[in-house]
């Protein structure tokens, strides 16, 4: 166990470290690049169209926004990497041996603690503007039950992918899909009412709700929201970690 956490390690400092290899603003770039989006986003929905997040509130469009956009960052970039990641490495997977679930284990923690630096800013400069309920604190197991949600879907298609190849073409464009029937740039009051069920069979709609909750709203997310968290979450990484060992061993004929 001991000689997996090392590797593991060394496997994420590898990692970051090569993202940004060459990269005069290392870090740096997990803010500036998603800046952009967020500038892009609020100019198109709160400049132009005057959405606002609430009915009832006067709440400012960027807090409703940067709530849960780096968490969807973190979710999406931690699902496609890991997707690809057995392929991106397939001259070690075939000629060393190593626990290579540890690959997408690698990129989906790394996606995470890099986009975990915006959302800490965001944080730190909303404290400081507005107060901050201790209900915030409940961003934390939400987030660990987003980080087993998507380390499940990221295991399950890094199985898949190396005998499906063509799946890696539309991965990104499913992430894409889901973000625009999610509630990040806009409410699901703001979406007709026959149209909201293909929110609620949305999995991201319960954990960007919930951000909204104990963030903007200073309060606990509905009970059945957290029930609908737990068991997607549970059940995408049993899935997911079930096909991945029930694959693995095919990695090295069809890479």
């Amino acid at each position: 166990m001991r000689d997996k956490l090392h590797l593991l390690f060394y496997f994420l400092r590898k990692d970051i470290k090569v993202k940004y290899a060459g990269s005069g603003l290392g870090l740096l770039w997990t803010v500036f690049t998603p800046l952009i989006q967020i500038v892009l986003f609020w100019f198109v929905f709160s400049a132009i169209m005057k959405a606002r997040p609430y009915a009832n509130t006067q709440m400012p469009y960027i807090y409703f926004l940067l709530s849960s956009f780096f968490f969807w960052l973190a979710l999406s970039e931690g699902i496609f990497r890991a997707s690809h990641v057995i392929i991106e490495n397939a001259e070690a997977v075939k000629k060393i041996s190593f626990p290579n679930i540890l690959l997408p284990i690698t990129v989906t923690i790394s996606s995470y603690l890099q986009n975990m630096i915006g959302f800490l800013l965001f944080i730190t400069v909303y404290s400081i503007i507005t107060t901050i309920s201790p209900v915030t604190l409940f961003v934390i197991p939400i987030l660990f039950f987003q980080f087993i949600f998507s380390l499940g879907i990221g295991m399950l298609l890094a199985a898949i992918l190396p005998y499906i190849r063509d799946l890696g073409q539309v991965i990104g464009h499913i992430m894409q899909g889901i973000f625009f029937i999610s509630p990040i740039i806009y409410s699901i009051e703001s979406v007709p009412e026959k149209f909201r069920i293909i929110f609620y069979c949305n999995p991201v709609t319960y954990f960007a709700s919930s951000y909204h909750h104990v963030i903007l709203l200073r309060e606990l997310p509905p009970l059945h929201y957290m029930i609908i968290i737990i068991f997607i979450s549970a059940a995408s990484f049993l899935f997911g970690l079930y096909m991945f060992r029930k694959l693995r061993d095919g990695f090295a004929d069809v890479l």
